[in-house]
């Protein structure tokens, strides 16, 4: 049996009226005298929070030990009275054992006066898989990236510099895997100069790995009964600030420009979308789509990346009108791949199911292109115009049409035009398909075989054509096949006259997924989105956008590799010898 996909989720004995404990570790998850206010003495107030970020555009505060989550809510309330206007805090934790979102509400239910954070965290609450699962809370400039792993395999897979952490693992005694010395020297690894620390433990190989780790330690007076607690700081003087982005040029107006342009509007970039064909162009121009994940009989870096990046598009879109979270069923095409569905569905969430010879995607669904990529693109300045050329220098880039024109200048120009970012990056090609819209009325949700049927504006969508290449083929036998495939798998479905048809082009690399990462100093490209672009683009734009303004990246350091654009010419390399 393949590795699971999935954390164990914590065990919790919920016998004691002060709050869940930890069975496993026979530990508790906070204080039974009051939980937020020893939170707020021992992490808040040890860490000099909130001066560590007054005046100050951007702050990252790092986690051993997410738990409840009660930790994130007490920083996100102190963040939201007294931050900086614009600036933006990123929290990143790391927990083995998931709790359920329904565990979590029983548990914030004792701190009403958290109750309008806690119900908007549990409303983005991510699923037990494991890897980096991003949380966005725009309005406050917060973002959680919670990673479902070991803390040493975790603290691994991180891509940013701390200005403070709280050390909340269970006791020492209990957990020493928590605090082991590989652990506390990832912690400094990972701290900025200035760094803080804030935990509750006094335990002398604490006091000693964190000293080990270059950290000065300090006992302080404890919160309740607890005499004594732990503060420590890292040694340095905390650095200027990275420089803040100016404009930055999106070239390419489909699902990947659009969650470019929501991603670096929420963190106040001046941005531009650029695009010959205007807004939802290409493929994201279809009349319905489905959002499915990415599955694969694997625990590898680019699943956890593709899986993460659906549940983050899921989310996001839940937000939006015209996605509607119906479920998909998926068809086997044969006794092997129901087998290989079987397998996958052991290792996945309830969210993946076999079942009745079907394998039923519960939080998959249903969406409107056009109208997700309005929504993404909000307010974004546009430009129609055709770019045939980005010259990219020290001071900037120059975006050039077919006459060598100057048509925009921008500071930093993203690449994001499907399968016309080929231009700059060969390894991406195209992919022609077709789908048809037929009269008739559609099964209550989705189906899927390769091709797939679903609810759609005038009737019923039955799609897709894969040709390699621009030409789409001929419409009257794609139709003809159309009408074969439905019958073969949703023979109750009656399909009439041919109401619309559509034809587009996908962007694909040689492996199957998407390119995502920088070209140069000032060029970055988000393509080969294939027929997933709808799942894949938000996180991947999400992953730009905190690199351009120096945030916290949102995916595994491993995740985040697979999909860099170099990979074609490393490997050609290594086969050249």
């Amino acid at each position: 049996m393949t590795d699971s996909l999935v954390c164990e989720p914590a065990k919790l004995d919920w016998s004691q009226a002060s709050g869940p404990r930890a069975a496993d570790y026979d530990d508790v998850y906070f204080s039974a005298e009051d939980g937020l206010e020893e939170t707020r003495s021992v992490f808040l107030k040890a860490c000099h929070m909130p001066e560590i970020w007054q005046g100050r555009r951007h702050v990252t505060v790092g986690e051993l030990g997410f738990g409840t989550g009660l930790n994130a809510l007490a920083l996100w309330q102190l963040w939201r009275e007294t931050r900086s206007p614009g600036a933006w805090l990123d929290f990143v934790s790391i927990e083995k054992h998931p709790l359920s979102r329904e565990e979590a509400a029983r548990a914030f239910a004792q701190w009403p006066s958290l109750a309008n954070l806690s119900d908007r965290l549990l409303a983005q609450w991510p699923p037990r898989l494991k890897g980096a699962h991003r949380l966005v809370f725009p309005e406050d400039g917060f973002a959680i990236t919670l990673f479902h792993d070991e803390a040493e395999a975790a603290l691994a897979q991180i891509d940013a510099r701390m200005d403070a952490w709280f050390l909340d693992g269970f006791a020492p005694a209990r957990n020493a895997a928590m605090w082991s010395q590989p652990v506390l020297d990832a912690v400094g690894r990972l701290s900025a100069p200035g760094a803080r620390v804030g935990t509750f433990t006094v335990a002398g190989f604490v006091r000693r790995g964190l000293a080990e780790a270059g950290f000065s330690v300090s006992k302080q007076p404890g919160f309740g009964r607890k005499r004594e607690r732990l503060e420590a700081i890292f040694p340095g003087e905390v650095g200027a600030e990275m420089p803040a982005p100016g404009r930055v040029a999106i070239i390419g107006a489909g699902i990947a420009g659009a969650s470019l342009a929501h991603a670096l509007n929420i963190r106040g970039c001046e941005t531009v979308l650029v695009d010959r064909d205007g807004l939802a162009g290409g493929a994201s121009g279809a009349p319905a789509g489905l959002l499915t994940p990415r599955l694969e009989r694997a625990d590898r870096p680019h699943v956890r990346a593709t899986l993460a990046a659906f549940d983050f598009a899921r989310r996001l879109y839940s937000g939006l009108d015209d996605f509607w979270e119906e479920g998909v069923l998926r068809l086997p095409k044969d006794d092997a791949e129901a087998r290989r569905f079987a397998d996958i569905a052991d290792m996945m969430d309830d969210s993946v199911v076999w079942q009745a010879g079907g394998l039923h995607l519960t939080n998959s669904g249903r969406f409107l292109p056009a109208s997700l990529v309005r929504q993404l693109a909000g307010e974004t300045e546009r430009l129609q115009a055709g770019i045939a050329e980005v010259e990219a220098g020290e001071a900037g880039c120059r975006l050039l049409d077919g006459q060598g024109e100057t048509v925009l200048e921008a500071d930093i120009v993203i690449h994001a035009s499907g399968a016309g970012a080929a231009a700059r990056l060969p390894d991406i090609s195209p992919s022609a398909g077709q789908l048809a819209v037929f009269a008739g009325t559609a099964p209550s949700r989705p189906v899927t075989w390769g091709h797939y049927l679903c609810a759609a504006p005038q009737g019923v969508l039955v799609g897709a054509t894969h040709v390699r290449g621009e030409a789409a083929g001929p419409a009257e036998p794609a139709i003809a096949g159309f009408r074969d495939a439905a019958a073969a798998h949703c023979p109750d479905v009656e399909l009439g006259d041919v109401m619309a048809r559509w034809a587009g082009v996908r962007a694909s690399t040689p492996d199957r997924l998407p390119v995502a990462g920088a070209l140069g100093p000032r060029e970055f490209i988000l393509s080969g989105l294939g027929s997933r672009g709808f799942a894949h683009a938000p996180l991947l734009a999400e992953q730009l956008a905190a690199q351009i303004c120096g945030h916290a990246t949102a995916l595994e350091k491993d995740g985040a590799s697979v999909l860099l654009p170099g990979r074609f010419e490393m490997r050609r390399r290594r086969r050249e010898g």
